[in-house]
């Protein structure tokens, strides 16, 4: 790909898709100037898909915002070092260069592209006088662009910017950028504060224009409150992130549940299940610049269990398979498998005969490419409310030891597995439940550094490299959490800072 500043990002075709209904029937447009392409309502449907799949395409999270929070913690890792510019090892080893295409210069774009795409839409709306749709119909694609959006800035603050909790955010975090800008426009880095001001700004601004009923595919009122507590709670804003996660959790109705340690075992690479609040569809069928489905080197594809080793090389630590063995009785052992081929010589020599391969993205039809990313689920509202319980104290103390426990109780019969008293009501335990809920999901990273916890690698067979690279233990306030600003960034911007390493 040819390099795509953010300031002259201009107006890119709005790829479609095909799925039940709505927006994910919308037949793709073609490269068309922004003026031309969003005239009626059903011109802002179409770019709200096209949204949608760039939120869903390579370099965002359709791989690299998918398993960066995994592999740069204890319970994922490479099988192998595949050196500076390639996937997967170089996040692992802490050893990414400010010119790696694939790990830095793509990351960056692709949620500037989603960027600057709904600030098409949000403007083109507050001009107001679109044809073909209602006020109430114009308003909720508007909602939905404002939630992309700041997911969009929140994931990039995450990647380039150090952790809110270290200093209040007052360290460097991202360029803001609010309207579609023009080619001479060279912005400069806003803080971690202010970017996730506005990432909170976006979201609670969406809510009054969101549906309240369940719209598989579609950020709703539901999904945009479970991700406000997941952005709460990255801040250390524990009231809000408490009150955020309950009104999911107690007034969304039956439209979600927790999945029964009987479903568990077979929601994995189906569409829309019942903890699923916003789920990405995808499609070996649809149109993708990188052919279908999530690509040859999705996210699903890297922790893929096949026949042979190449790129697939994300695999379970020996640590995080200790922690499964602390109970045999949970039903999450089923998603860690055993290599399809026997005496894996592409693992590492102690991993052959243990289950390291993570079955979680197995494919609607047993194709990885053809697997659904689900950005957030119940069961990290749940944890989420439990952690800000936990933090707040009091009455909320006592609630988040429930909604811990109801999760626990939904994952294993063994009941001395459950919290029962407020001793045992602790940062340390609420982890290693994250760790076993949310393992392959991005989020662990994020976990230990706002919580402060140094991340250790331990077990036999992470890689030497982590030592020559000292990546064996990771401080939350390590500068190395915050990603280099791309190389072609610094050299076409002289507003832009680089990070320091």
């Amino acid at each position: 790909m040819k390099r795509l500043y953010i300031y002259v990002l201009a107006a890119v075709s709005f790829v479609g898709t095909s799925c039940s209904s709505s927006w994910l029937d919308l037949d793709p447009s073609t490269s068309v100037t922004t003026d031309q392409a969003l005239a009626t309502y059903s011109d802002l449907e179409v770019a709200l898909n096209g949204v949608y799949r760039q939120t869903s395409q390579h370099s965002y999270y359709g791989d690299n915002h998918w398993y960066y929070g995994d592999c740069r913690a204890a319970d994922v890792q490479a099988r192998e070092s595949k050196g500076p510019g390639r996937r997967v090892s170089p996040y692992y080893e802490y050893n990414v260069l400010a010119d790696d295409n694939l790990n830095i210069t793509l990351p960056w774009q692709r949620p500037y592209i989603v960027i600057r795409q709904t600030n098409n839409i949000i403007q083109r709306v507050n001009e107001g006088n679109i044809p073909g749709g209602t006020d109430e119909e114009v308003n909720a694609i508007k909602s939905e662009a404002l939630v992309l959006r700041g997911l969009a800035l929140f994931n990039l603050t995450r990647m380039f910017g150090m952790p809110y909790t270290n200093d209040n955010g007052a360290s460097l975090g991202v360029p803001i950028e609010l309207s579609p800008e023009n080619p001479d426009h060279r912005p400069a880095r806003n803080t971690v504060a202010e970017c996730y001001t506005q990432v909170v700004t976006d979201l609670t601004d969406a809510l009054d224009g969101l549906s309240r009923e369940r719209r598989d595919g579609y950020i709703n009122y539901w999904a945009a409150k479970a991700l406000l507590s997941r952005v709460y709670l990255n801040m250390g804003n524990y009231r809000d992130a408490y009150d955020a996660a309950v009104d999911v959790i107690k007034n969304s109705g039956n439209l979600y549940s927790l999945y029964t340690q009987s479903e568990y075992p077979n929601v994995w690479g189906q569409d829309f299940q019942s903890e699923s609040l916003f789920e990405l569809y995808i499609s070996i069928s649809e149109p993708s610049e990188w052919g279908g489905g999530t690509g040859g080197e999705g996210a699903p594809m890297v922790y893929a269990n096949e026949a042979k080793t190449d790129w697939n090389n994300l695999i379970l630590t020996e640590d995080f398979l200790n922690l499964l063995d602390e109970d045999a009785q949970d039903v999450r052992h089923c998603v860690a498998q055993p290599s399809v081929i026997e005496n894996n010589e592409g693992l590492p020599e102690a991993a052959r005969n243990r289950n390291v391969f993570l079955g979680k993205f197995p494919g609607k039809n047993g194709d990885p490419h053809d697997n659904n990313i689900c950005i957030i689920r119940l069961s990290e509202v749940y944890l989420n409310a439990a952690e800000a319980g936990l933090k707040l104290g009091g009455a909320e103390q006592t609630e988040g030891m429930n909604y811990l426990n109801e999760l626990i109780a939904n994952r294993t019969p063994n009941a001395a597995m459950r919290v029962n008293s407020a001793a045992d009501f602790t940062i340390e335990r609420i982890m290693k439940e994250r760790r076993k809920e949310l393992v392959g999901e991005g989020l662990i990273f994020y976990d230990y550094l706002r919580n402060r916890i140094p991340i250790v690698r331990s077990g036999r067979w992470h890689l030497a490299t982590l030592k020559d690279n000292n990546a064996i233990t990771i401080q939350y306030n390590d500068l190395r959490i915050a990603l280099p600003i791309p190389q072609s960034e610094m050299d076409a911007n002289p507003n832009m800072v680089q990070n320091e390493r």
